[in-house]
């Protein structure tokens, strides 16, 4: 099964924390969007004990669920807020993809997903419940399975992961 949406925003920052910036164009590589903070190889997150691979290299956010939240807390989070790569439009709220599906970006990037991303406490800033407010619904967590460019409005393809059995 394949639905299709859009890419609303694209953003990066080369630091941690919240805000990402926003650009008009993104390049994506093997490890993440190139220059952002969270690509690589290693969770940057884990603090103690042995490295583990990199399972959000990068973050999608459904533009649904940002507006949602904007109209029921009366806030105005922004593109890059929440620390997104990728914004997008057309796709719901997302809770309905598993690891293992696909997003295919702008016709050559290809993201594949390892799981729903966890809300970061750093996000209180834009509202103290907002954390419990967006649990479950604070996007997708992906790793790079093909590169390229992404670009603001490119097509945004959902590729749910296809069965085995009959």
């Amino acid at each position: 099964m394949a639905d299709q949406g859009r890419v609303i925003s694209i953003s990066m920052s080369a630091t941690g924390g919240i805000p990402k910036y926003t650009q008009e164009s993104i390049a994506v590589g093997a490890e993440g969007v190139e220059g952002d903070h969270h690509a690589g190889p290693i969770n940057k997150h884990k603090k103690t004990g042995d490295p583990e691979p990199n399972h959000r290299q990068v973050t999608v956010v459904s533009e649904e669920v940002v507006q949602d939240l904007n109209t029921r807390l009366g806030i105005d989070i922004k593109p890059g807020d929440l620390a997104e790569n990728v914004l997008v439009g057309g796709l719901g709220d997302l809770t309905q993809f598993e690891a293992g599906d696909r997003l295919e970006l702008g016709g050559d990037v290809v993201l594949e997903v390892t799981g729903h991303n966890r809300p970061c406490d750093l996000i209180r800033k834009y509202h103290p419940d907002l954390v419990e407010e967006i649990a479950g619904k604070r996007g997708l967590a992906t790793v790079v399975a093909a590169t390229g460019t992404v670009r603001v409005g490119d097509a945004c393809i959902a590729i749910k992961g296809e069965s085995t059995s009959d």
